[in-house]
C-alpha cells in the first residue's frame, strides 16, 4: 500500500474513532470492511473478529429483527433508518441504525456506511419521563380534588377518626336523593354537614334553604312552608308568597330542629314527602316539589315518638340515612384546627392579624365545651376582640370557663416551673380521662401524679 494511502487510512481510522456512535462499513456484498472503536465497544467485539465477516453473521450481535439496514440500502439504493432490538453482551439493547449508500462513478453502490446509536438509555429515560409525567398528572388531579374538597368543606374541620367517618357517610349519601337525619348536640356543626352534603350532590347548583323549625310561630308555619295565595288571610301579601318548598325546588331543604315541628304540620310534611306535591294556603293549584330533605335535631326523637309528640311515620320517613355527629369533647384533637380556621376567617373579615399562644391553645383544649363548636367560636371571637397587641394569651380566657388559671402570675422561677407542670398534668388528664393513663403518658407513677396534683391544686387554687 502506498505511503499516501496508508496515511489516508490512518487519518480515516482516527476520524471514525472520534465518533460517539458506532460506525460499521460494509462493501456491496455486505462484507464488513471497517468498524470504529465505538462499535466495538457497543458490541463487545474486536475489529479482528468483525472485519471480513458477512454483516448477517456478525459475531456477538443477535438481532431480534428480520430487518438489516445494510441489506435494505443495497436493495433500495437510498438512506435507511431502522430500530433494532439486539442481544449484546448478555443484555438486550435498542439500537437505531442509519445506513448511507456510497456510490461510485457508475452510480453503483460501493460501500454502505452504518451509524449505530444505542437508544436503550434514551428509551429508558423516555419511559421514566413518561412515568414521572403520569405521576405528576395524578398528583395534580389529587391536588385539584383536595382543593375542590377544601372549597366544598368550608367550615368543616375533619381530622379525627369520628369526623372522617362522618365525612365518608356524608359523601356516600350526597350521591343519592335519600332523606338524611343529622343527629347530635346543639352546636356540633349539623348545618355545616348539611351544606357539605348539598355541595357534593347533583343539586349543588340548586338552592340550599335552611329552616329553623323552632323559630317559626306555629300559626305561620304552614304558610311559610307551602306559601300562600293573594288574600289568603288578613295581612297576607297582595301578590301571594312562595313557600320554602317552592324556593328549594331542584335544591335542598334543611329542616333544623325538626323535633320542634307541630304535629299538624308533621302530617302535611309527610304528605309532601310521599306525594311530592302540595298546595299553597288558600290555593287550588297543585304544585310539584322536587326537593331533597335534610333534617337535624338534638332531641331524642325515639322518646318523642313513644310520647306521641313526634309522628312515627314521619320519623321513619326522615330516618332513612342517619348521621350522628360527635360532640367536640370527643374530638378535642380538632380544637387547634378550629382555632386556626376561625383566626384565618377573622383576619380576612376584619383585616387584623390575630395570633394565639400555644399555652392558650392548650388550655382551650382542656375545656369540655358543652356548647360545642358554637361555644368555642363565641369564646374565640370574644378573646380576639379583648386581647392586647392582637395576641391571645392565657389571661384572656373567660373567667367563667377557666377561672383565674390563666391569670396566675408566677412570683418565682420555681413557681413558673410548677405552674407549667400543673398545666401539663391537667392537659394529660383532660386528654386521657383517667389518672392511670395520664400518668403513663407523662411517664410517672399514678400515686405521684395524684400527689402532685393535690399539691398544685392547693397551691394554685389559693391564688384564684
Amino acid at each position: 500500500m502506498p505511503f499516501i494511502d496508508m496515511l489516508m487510512q490512518k487519518d480515516l481510522d482516527n476520524l471514525l474513532d472520534l465518533f460517539y456512535d458506532g460506525v460499521i462499513i460494509t462493501d456491496r456484498n455486505g462484507t464488513i470492511v471497517k468498524v470504529n472503536k465505538a462499535y466495538q465497544r457497543l458490541t463487545a467485539t474486536s475489529a479482528d473478529q468483525l472485519i471480513g465477516m458477512d454483516i448477517r453473521d456478525t459475531v456477538g450481535v443477535q438481532l431480534h429483527s428480520n430487518e438489516s439496514s445494510t441489506m435494505r440500502v443495497l436493495e433500495e439504493k437510498r438512506p435507511v433508518t431502522i430500530i433494532q432490538r439486539a442481544r449484546l453482551d448478555h443484555e438486550f439493547k435498542e439500537l437505531m441504525t442509519t445506513g448511507m449508500p456510497m456510490f461510485n462513478e457508475q452510480h453503483e453502490i460501493e460501500f454502505v456506511v452504518n451509524c449505530v446509536r444505542d437508544m436503550t438509555e434514551l428509551s429508558q429515560l423516555k419511559w421514566h419521563l413518561n412515568e414521572i409525567e403520569k405521576m405528576n398528572r395524578n398528583y395534580l388531579e389529587e391536588i385539584k380534588t383536595l382543593k375542590q374538597m377544601q372549597v366544598h368543606e368550608n367550615g368543616l374541620v375533619v381530622y379525627s377518626k369520628a369526623m372522617l367517618d362522618v365525612r365518608e357517610a356524608a359523601l356516600k349519601v350526597a350521591a343519592v336523593d335519600s332523606p338524611v337525619m343529622l343527629r347530635g348536640e346543639s352546636g356540633v356543626g349539623k348545618e355545616v354537614i348539611a351544606k357539605f352534603i348539598h355541595r357534593n350532590s347533583k343539586r349543588a347548583k340548586g338552592a340550599f334553604i335552611k329552616v329553623n323549625c323552632g323559630a317559626i310561630p306555629a300559626s305561620l308555619m304552614e304558610s311559610e312552608f307551602f306559601g300562600y295565595e293573594a288574600g289568603a288571610f288578613t295581612g297576607a301579601n297582595k301578590e301571594g308568597k312562595a313557600g320554602f318548598f317552592e324556593l328549594a325546588d331542584k335544591g335542598t331543604l334543611f329542616l333544623d330542629e325538626i323535633g320542634d315541628m307541630p304535629l299538624d304540620l308533621q302530617v302535611k310534611l309527610l304528605r309532601v314527602l310521599e306525594e311530592q306535591e302540595f298546595r299553597r294556603v288558600g290555593g287550588v293549584k297543585t304544585i310539584r316539589s322536587d326537593v331533597r330533605i335534610i333534617a337535624a335535631t338534638n332531641q331524642e326523637l325515639e322518646t318523642m315518638v313513644e310520647q306521641k309528640t313526634f309522628r312515627k311515620d314521619l320519623y321513619y320517613r326522615l330516618q332513612v340515612y342517619p348521621i350522628v355527629i360527635p360532640p367536640l369533647r370527643e374530638r378535642k384533637e380538632e380544637i387547634p384546627l378550629f382555632i386556626e380556621h376561625f383566626l384565618k376567617n377573622y383576619q380576612e373579615k376584619n383585616a387584623i392579624q390575630i395570633q394565639i399562644t400555644l399555652e392558650a391553645v392548650q388550655l382551650l383544649c382542656q375545656h369540655n365545651w358543652p356548647g360545642n363548636i358554637r361555644e368555642l367560636i363565641n369564646v374565640l371571637e370574644r378573646m380576639a376582640i379583648t386581647c392586647d397587641n392582637n395576641t391571645i394569651l392565657p389571661e384572656h380566657l373567660p373567667r367563667e370557663l377557666f377561672g383565674n388559671l390563666g391569670k396566675i402570675i408566677p412570683k418565682t422561677f420555681q413557681e413558673e416551673i410548677d405552674l407549667f407542670e400543673y398545666q401539663g398534668m391537667k392537659r394529660a388528664l383532660a386528654l386521657h380521662k383517667s389518672t392511670r393513663k395520664a400518668a403513663l403518658a407523662l411517664q410517672m407513677s399514678q400515686p405521684t401524679l395524684v400527689r402532685r396534683m393535690k399539691q398544685f391544686d392547693q397551691k394554685f387554687r389559693n391564688d384564684l
